[in-house]
């Protein structure tokens, strides 16, 4: 990525103490106890998160692997999540003076810029009348954890580029909102500290879609019916095989969908709305928290997500090797055996439908709460509407992540 802030340069040597590395670290590697305990020291030194148990587990996501890939996209070494015995990132980790870095574990780090990079570049302009100071809140569909794969933070930030944009990026791929609002620290710190004049929030998927298992009722395999209001649509959804235009033509005919009876029949309502109000709990807090502090001037903007259906299975990759994240939808319908591709798209469209309305409801509390900043909902539904706007099973790619921004004007 263009936006990509390079480390200091080399100048210590790690004391001799340290041990030479004996096998191979991250991704797809060896992962000997001790190795990785040395590559996790050097790590968190340089500020970035790892593991805190010294363990790498390479089937699901591992921050460690994570801090390896940010590390390397940083510092301009070919990107592989991989360390090997004086390989290039290993050199370049054993070079960096140790002595003059501090940072936490659970402070933000993003291919985009270091935490601390960002956050001093924002408080040194934040005082300027001409700019417009921003905060940047959420999950991946602002931080996508694969460099030279632009998301939103990047589209929207370049496509706004005329209005001096001065963004703070606090999005971590991954959170939920509620790991979002107890980790609110810095959110808090900079709108209280300092002007904000828009907010860009992303959160609820990964409220929703790691849960498809409890929100689906097992047992519904097929679709019904009695679930469409035209049986002639039906028909013809019927007579595609599966690919772009079945999934299309699904979104082009969601208004013949017995939308009661299709969620009576197909979703957990206690755990759905469990879920839900989750999701705008934490919404709400967030909504309190900006009203303390901001004026009738601020906008918040919050979005939908667009509707993921044209690469179910495919999981985050980098240079052709799978990442340990995802998939989130395709092994829930497996698993309940849920192979009819027109059911597997309304369960996706439904819940992407009923968020949306989420959204609403939550404005309306936002007004009806009284609060002073006003609220925009960025509807993107039905706008990557084919698979070459996506990079895995729910994240866009750069062509569709530039196409999502068109919709954002700050």
């Amino acid at each position: 990525m263009e936006n990509l802030i390079a480390n200091p340069p080399v100048i210590n040597q790690i004391p001799s103490l340290v041990t030479e590395l004996t096998n191979s670290v991250g991704l797809n590697a060896v992962n000997n106890a001790s190795d990785v305990v040395q590559i996790q020291t050097y790590l968190r030194t340089l500020g970035y998160p790892v593991q805190a148990n010294g363990s790498i587990v390479n089937d699901k996501t591992d921050v460690t692997i994570i801090s390896i890939l940010n590390f390397q996209a940083n510092n301009k070494i070919v990107i592989s999540g991989l360390i090997r015995p004086n390989d290039a990132t290993h050199k370049a980790l054993k070079q960096l003076n140790l002595t003059g870095v501090s940072l936490a574990e659970s402070e933000d780090e993003s291919l985009h810029q270091p935490f601390l990079t960002n956050s001093f570049l924002f408080r040194r302009n934040a005082s300027n009348t001409n700019t417009l100071n921003v905060i940047f809140e959420g999950d991946s569909w602002l931080d996508y954890p694969v460099p030279r794969v632009l998301d939103l933070y990047d589209t929207i930030t370049d496509r706004n580029q005329r209005l001096n944009l001065n963004c703070l990026h606090l999005a971590k791929f991954g959170e939920t909102t509620s790991q979002m609002y107890a980790d609110k620290t810095h959110f808090v710190q900079y709108i209280s500290g300092y002007r904000i004049d828009r907010i860009y929030f992303s959160g609820g998927g990964n409220d929703v879609f790691p849960q498809l298992g409890r929100i689906l009722n097992p047992g519904v395999t097929s679709f019904n019916s009695g679930f469409f209001t035209d049986q002639s649509k039906l028909n013809e959804l019927k007579s595609l095989p599966s690919g772009d235009v079945l999934y299309q033509k699904c979104i082009l005919y969601k208004r013949y969908l017995n939308t009661n009876a299709f969620d009576a029949t197909l979703f957990n309502t206690v755990n759905l709305n469990a879920i839900f109000n989750t999701i705008l709990r934490n919404y709400l807090g967030f909504g309190s928290i900006v009203n303390a502090h901001v004026t009738a001037n601020t906008i918040f903007y919050m979005h939908t997500y667009d509707y993921p259906l044209f690469k179910l299975g495919v999981r985050p990759s980098i240079v052709g090797v799978d990442l340990p994240l995802g998939p989130w939808i395709k092994p829930v319908f497996d698993r309940l055996g849920i192979a009819d591709e027109i059911l597997r798209c309304y369960i996706i469209i439904r819940l992407l439908d009923r968020f949306y309305a989420l959204l609403c409801q939550i404005k309306n509390r936002f007004i009806n709460n009284g609060y002073r900043f006003q609220c925009r909902i960025i509807d993107y539904r039905g706008l990557l509407n084919a698979s070459e706007f996506w990079r895995d099973e729910i994240h866009p790619n750069s062509a569709g992540a530039r196409r999502l921004s068109t919709r954002v004007t700050f």
